[in-house]
C-alpha cells in the first residue's frame, strides 16, 4: 500500500528540508572555503535527486525535452535562474547568516505572483491570498529594516 501524499504535505516537507539545509550551508561556509564546498554540494545533489528520480520513475522520456527551440529555450531558462536563486542564496547565507537570509528569501512568493501575472496573464489569488502577499512584503521590508543599522 502506498501513502499518498497532499501538495501541502510536500510543500511543508519541502520548507522544512530547506530550513535544515540552510543552518547547514551556514556551518559549512564557516568551515569550508565557499566557492569548492558550494561547488561540490550542487553537483551531488542534483546527481542524488536524478538518483531518487530514477528509482522512483525508472521509465523517463527524455526525447520530448529536445522537442521544439522553444522548450529547450525554456529548459535553459529555467537553469540559468535555478543557478541564480541558488548562488545568491548562498551568498545571502554567506554573507549574514541562515536566519535573515531566509526570511528575506521567503519574499519569493511576490516574484511569482509577478511573473505570473506578467508572463502567464493570470493571478491565482483572491483577497484573502492578496492579503497574505502583503504581509509577506511587510515582513521583507522589516526584517531589511531591523539590520539596515
Amino acid at each position: 500500500m502506498r501513502l499518498r501524499m497532499t501538495w501541502w504535505g510536500y510543500a511543508l516537507l519541502s520548507a522544512a528540508c530547506w530550513g535544515m539545509q540552510y543552518v547547514l550551508l551556514e556551518i559549512l561556509f564557516g568551515k569550508l572555503e565557499f566557492a569548492a564546498a558550494y561547488s561540490f554540494l550542487s553537483m551531488a545533489n542534483g546527481l542524488l535527486v536524478a538518483l531518487i528520480l530514477f528509482v522512483i520513475h525508472p521509465k523517463q522520456d527524455w526525447s520530448r525535452l529536445a522537442q521544439s527551440w522553444p522548450v529547450i529555450g525554456m529548459i535553459a531558462l529555467y537553469l540559468l535562474f535555478g543557478s541564480g536563486a541558488y548562488l545568491f542564496n548562498a551568498y545571502a547565507i554567506r554573507d549574514k547568516n541562515a536566519t535573515l537570509a531566509s526570511l528575506l528569501e521567503i519574499a519569493y512568493p511576490l516574484f511569482i505572483i509577478v511573473f505570473t501575472a506578467l508572463f502567464l496573464r493570470k493571478l491565482h489569488l483572491n483577497l484573502t491570498g492578496l492579503l497574505g502577499a502583503l504581509l509577506i512584503l511587510g515582513g521583507s521590508i522589516l526584517v531589511v529594516a531591523s539590520r539596515s543599522k
